[in-house]
């Protein structure tokens, strides 16, 4: 049944729709410059509301998740670019990493180390690390907490980045230009085993849609139990448009990700 004229929500849409596309394409974009891709076939599209006009029976569509699925079983750490390699100097239990080419790490984001080298004593134990809130956080360093060392210890490391994706709302059924795709919001996914499937509303990426709170108190999102509220999140799309997503990156994704759209037409 569609939405009544009294909760103005299509949350029961007509035409249901579940769409799942691989994304492989990242090359010679970064976000940290600019989230326009840097070339028309460097975005893929997701989901599609009749963006060449031909199906008179749609008038809109409603997304209320988006998520991702890595394209194959990660035991430690997912291998969708090659890993980065940087140099540390460890002390105790802070290891400064260096990474020349500056990285798109997040204060509190994790990421796996691989320790490949180091001058004296006992190499730091490669696992999964959290970047940590200190001085030495910039564009180009950041600090993790790792077990106790006893004294200095040096080396290079090789760091597996987060992929960043960015979402595009495109009204045309043609894409010719760059210009033509409009930001949405970004989505960034560290590379680390728990990440083999993200969603893109628990992680509060996908917008608010403008409807009334549905429930009060502890289910709100503010709340302590508001990752099982009702879905407060998601994307309105009229009809003649259509949604398209890109990774940043100065190489094409080795293995990529499957962008799952989930929702319906009306």
């Amino acid at each position: 049944m569609a939405s009544s004229s009294s909760n103005k929500q299509p949350l029961m849409v007509d035409r249901p729709a579940t769409i799942s596309t691989l994304c492989t394409v990242s090359s010679g974009q970064s976000f940290l410059t600019s989230l326009i891709p840097t070339a028309v076939g460097n975005a893929t599209k997701v989901f599609d509301v009749d963006s060449a006009l031909t199906d008179t029976s749609i008038s809109g569509a409603y997304i209320d998740e988006i998520w991702f699925t890595y394209t194959k079983r990660a035991i430690q750490k997912l291998d969708a670019v090659t890993a980065t390699t940087a140099t540390y100097s460890a002390n105790g239990t802070v290891c400064t990493i260096t990474v020349s080419g500056g990285h798109n790490l997040e204060i509190g984001q994790k990421l796996f180390c691989d320790f490949l080298t180091y001058n004296t004593g006992t190499v730091p134990k490669d696992d999964t690390f959290t970047v940590a809130d200190t001085t030495n956080f910039t564009a180009t360093t950041f600090d993790i907490t790792i077990p106790s060392l006893s004294g200095t210890i040096t080396g290079n490391v090789a760091i597996s980045l987060p992929i960043d994706f960015c979402f595009y709302l495109v009204s045309t059924g043609t894409v010719t230009n760059i210009n033509q795709f409009f930001p949405l919001f970004t989505q960034s996914i560290p590379q680390v085993a728990e990440n083999q499937i993200l969603s893109t509303t628990l992680t509060e990426k996908l917008p608010l849609i403008n409807h009334p709170t549905v429930q009060s108190g502890a289910l709100n999102f503010a709340g302590s139990n508001n990752e099982i509220a009702p879905k407060q999140r998601g994307l309105m799309l009229r009809r003649g448009q259509a949604l398209y997503v890109a990774a940043s990156g100065s190489t094409a994704l080795t293995n990529g990700f499957y962008c799952n759209v989930q929702g319906g037409f009306y």
